[in-house]
């Protein structure tokens, strides 16, 4: 799949080029090598049916919400937040946000 961004600085992060708000992911080991998986998994699958069956992405639509997510990792609290375009099979991301609020 092709993967769009409509935030350059998480462009910048997923490159591991660490600026504006994502600068302080530069110390998160663990969560950059999970996001680095789940980039190569989303390049890999032919369209979202790909992605979802990937049970460790717990993929998941959101309710009342154009987007959906998938988990950053087992053990971690991010989740990638994306937007799914059926025509061309692209992912525009939107960002990372931890899950549930949790801090």
């Amino acid at each position: 799949m092709v993967i769009e961004y409509v935030d350059d600085e998480l462009e910048a992060l997923v490159n591991h080029r660490y600026v504006g708000k994502y600068k302080s992911y530069r110390s998160n080991a663990k969560l950059i090598r999970n996001l680095d998986k789940v980039i190569r998994y989303i390049k890999q699958a032919k369209d979202i049916n790909a992605v979802s069956v990937i049970r460790s992405l717990a993929y998941e639509p959101l309710t009342n919400s154009p987007h959906s997510s998938v988990r950053v990792g087992y053990d971690t609290k991010y989740r990638l937040i994306f937007i799914e375009h059926e025509d061309k099979i692209t992912l525009v991301l939107i960002e990372i946000s931890e899950h549930y609020g949790d801090h």
